[in-house]
């Protein structure tokens, strides 16, 4: 057991969190250090104006995945953390008093490899101790669904989440999780934003002088790994002795985030075969086509007839996969064959929970083996909140995934994980004995269709045109309504239109973007980016010809650049 005690103090755990140190996790216990002064609190100023704090809290309570900027900017810097994490600390207090009237509240902290978050913690901690919140601290760069599961392990009021994800190394995040282990809804983030918000309205905030003397918060060290290792093994689902006696070889590419902390240690600890590849020059850690040029290139020359390359974006809440020859597959490939694998080799039972901008081919997989779909809005936290409602019904889910590079699945944390993801993939190898190209093939020629999908990324940091682009395509989706149909050569479906958009809104009132659905089976979905400066579109074409499918979807581009000039 690793245990690291900080600044050489050592001393005693006072709360429920000491006795919930099992499964192997290593935790120590530290404090801050302590200025004696003769009164309890004294008064520290807030130094974010309310422009830029009413920006930054519409963006953690609005967004997919939390607040992301680029770091030592106006909207992403010291004061602007300090800002949140009192909402956090309100909001702390009042789920212990809530539901754990005797204990100090706790939050559990972490993130990712980047800057922001290194120097982002140690404020987070101190700020947190200040207001008497007790702390369990992640020093190391963690896997999200690593921090998530470690939240609810603990059974924490809060858990603080640091992390861009997927953006440009030069950002930084702020997000939460619950105590669940899921992505904070907004139920959660607007209630954290509201008490962030009171503060600035004050222009100071309180803090204890000495908050080791006059609370019970301390700040205790975690290192997770053993409880996540754990978690994968309870599922029973990844066969280590049959990928470890198959020929597989795995070539693993972390892209220098917090994956790289877990995967290497984790195949080398089941004595799995692999080789690890360290890129370096992405602007951001994205496992995407793109990025993984080099992990594509030294899958291509190796040996060996099951070979496969695999990688994690910043947090390794998101996946990449390369196959034996060096092609890359699409999320929603990766998701086709991570289903197939859980219903046809492992017969897992449950509901099908993906986002509305991934694939339906998926659709047609689950309805195969009789596994009911139900589709979200885009982002996990939707997804996440689904997973726990439908638990709370006593459902179980065979997967949950999205477009982006994300999924989980039954028993699983609500969030998505990277790392499951490619061990998943790796586990099908083995289990089938054949290249992945292959057995991507033969699944895909046992669907009734062929199914040929297209993102589309519009970078814009104007506002302005973005919500423009919107207004444009809900006048179509009005049109539409009334009979008006046209889409280029398209005609749209206006009562499937009309449903979907309708079930969104159960989700959320104004809907996610606007979704139009052709009479043919195709789609097109147009929506802003809740984390990126980017309109999306997502257009799937539908034929049983894959030729006309792809035709299809050069006609819906051509069609969006017309109407969206």
């Amino acid at each position: 057991m690793r245990v690291c005690c900080v600044n050489g103090i050592n001393s005693v755990f006072k709360t429920n969190v000491a006795k919930k140190a099992n499964n192997n996790v290593a935790i120590s216990p530290f404090k801050s250090d302590i200025v004696s002064f003769s009164s309890k609190y004294v008064n520290r100023p807030l130094n974010v104006d309310w422009d830029t704090a009413k920006t930054v809290t519409d963006s953690l309570s609005t967004s997919t995945s939390g607040h992301r900027a680029e770091y030592g900017t106006k909207v992403f810097n010291e004061d602007v953390v300090k800002m949140l994490t009192l909402g956090v600390a309100d909001y702390a207090k009042e789920e212990a008093k809530n539901n754990y009237p005797e204990r100090t509240p706790i939050v559990l902290i972490g993130g990712d490899a980047r800057k922001a978050t290194k120097e982002s913690l140690p404020i987070i901690n101190e700020t947190l101790l200040g207001q008497g919140v007790e702390v369990i601290y992640i020093p190391e760069p963690i896997p999200t669904p690593a921090l998530a599961y470690a939240a609810k392990k603990y059974d924490v009021d809060a858990a603080v989440l640091m992390t861009a994800s997927h953006n440009p190394w030069e950002d930084g995040g702020y997000n939460m999780v619950t105590k669940e282990g899921a992505i904070a809804p907004a139920s959660v983030t607007k209630k954290v934003a509201n008490h962030a918000l009171n503060h600035v309205k004050k222009g100071y905030y309180k803090e204890l002088k000495n908050p080791f003397a006059q609370s019970s918060a301390f700040s205790h060290v975690i290192y997770p790994y053993e409880l996540y290792k754990n978690l994968i093994d309870s599922h029973e689902i990844i066969d280590w002795e049959g990928i470890k006696d198959s020929n597989l070889t795995i070539y693993y590419d972390g892209l220098q985030g917090a994956g790289s902390n877990i995967m290497p240690r984790l195949l080398e600890e089941k004595g799995i075969p692999f080789y690890e590849v360290k890129s370096k020059g992405q602007i951001g850690p994205n496992p995407t086509k793109e990025n993984l040029k080099m992990l594509s290139r030294v899958v291509k020359n190796s040996d060996g007839e099951f070979r496969i390359g695999l990688s994690n974006d910043g947090d390794a809440d998101r996946f990449g996969v390369i196959d034996e020859n060096g092609d890359f597959i699409s999320t929603n490939d990766v998701l086709l064959l991570a289903t197939y694998h859980l219903v046809h080799n492992r017969g897992i039972d449950g509901v099908l929970l993906r986002s509305h901008a991934t694939s339906s081919q998926l659709d047609e997989l689950a309805q195969r083996y009789d596994r009911p779909v139900i589709d979200t809005p885009v982002g996990f936290k939707y997804i996440g909140e689904k997973i726990l409602n439908l638990r709370k019904e006593g459902k179980d889910i065979l997967i949950a995934g999205e477009e982006s590079g994300g999924l989980t699945i039954n028993s699983h944390v609500p969030e998505k994980d990277g790392i499951l993801a490619t061990l998943l993939i790796a586990d099908l190898v083995a289990q089938e004995e054949k290249p992945l190209s292959q057995i991507l093939k033969d699944v895909k020629a046992d669907l009734s269709n062929y199914y040929s999908a297209k993102s589309i990324n519009i970078r814009l940091e104007d506002n302005a045109k973005k919500d423009a682009i919107l207004a444009k395509a809900k006048d179509i989706y009005n049109a539409a309504m009334v009979g008006e149909n046209e889409f280029g050569s398209f005609e749209i479906d206006a009562k499937k239109t009309r449903e979907h958009q309708k079930h969104m809104q159960e989700y959320k009132q104004s809907g996610d973007g606007v979704k139009l659905f052709f009479v043919d089976g195709s789609s097109v979905l147009i929506r802003k980016s809740g984390t990126e400066p980017l309109i999306r579109y997502y257009i799937e074409a539908i034929d049983e010809d894959s030729d006309v499918a792809d035709n299809k979807v050069e006609k819906i581009e051509q069609t969006l650049n017309e109407v969206f000039v």
